[in-house]
């Protein structure tokens, strides 16, 4: 039987509030895989504008990447 809560932000926040640091990190990365598309679709438009190569942007995104997961 599947059970349904609904939870404001608010609330949602005063849980994650509750997580170890490593759920908390878990949830990150989670949070992320779900967003990582749309995020990177906004930044190839933006781009449009900048006279920048694919290939710089996935270098930049790898050092974030890199520096935020050391």
């Amino acid at each position: 039987m599947r059970a349904t809560i609904k939870m404001d932000i608010e609330q949602v926040k005063g849980l994650i509030s509750q997580f170890s640091s490593r759920e908390k990190e878990d949830l990150a990365r989670y949070l992320n895989s779900l967003t990582l598309n749309n995020r990177f679709k906004r930044l190839l438009s933006a781009k449009k504008d900048i006279p920048i190569s694919y290939e710089e942007i996935t270098k930049e995104v790898e050092k974030v990447r890199t520096a935020r997961y050391k």
